[in-house]
């Protein structure tokens, strides 16, 4: 009995073990997220220089798509402002150690072209690991019904 015991514990102990390094990982993914939206949300272009790839794809909701130096200089010159950044019912899937895809949903409100508007999405969001560092290398995001 005490063997058997034995070796279900030691059977189990390798999964536990690759069970908490996935949620260490994911909640790294999730941070890098985090840390983006709130750098989006204070226009710190600086900060988001190292969060989003060089090949950054960024699709908005409204179907326009930016490069890095584009959605860069749109936060930079206040042509969109990012208010608030809500993001819920987040799952990270992993492709590999070095690519992570974020599926979630997000309460949004934005100010853009002088008027704020508020919404819900649903969105993608591909990271790569860089030098150790999550980055955005696409984003994708739709807008949900009101």
């Amino acid at each position: 009995m005490v063997r058997t015991c034995l070796l279900l514990l030691l059977s189990v102990a390798p999964i536990a073990s690759v069970l908490v390094a996935q949620d260490t990982a994911a909640a790294s993914v999730l941070a890098a997220d985090d840390q983006r939206f709130a750098a989006m949300m204070r226009a710190d272009t600086a900060a988001l220089r190292t969060r989003l790839a060089d090949d950054l794809a960024y699709t908005h909701t409204t179907g326009a798509r930016q490069n890095k130096a584009e959605f860069l200089y749109t936060l930079a010159s206040g042509q969109l402002r990012y208010r608030s950044i809500a993001p819920s019912e987040r799952t990270v899937r992993f492709l590999g150690a070095e690519g992570a895809v974020v599926g979630g949903r997000s309460k949004m409100r934005v100010e853009s072209g002088g008027q704020v508007l508020g919404f819900a999405i649903r969105y993608l969001a591909l990271y790569r690991k860089v030098a150790g560092e999550w980055q955005l290398v696409a984003w994708h995001s739709t807008r949900l019904p009101d």
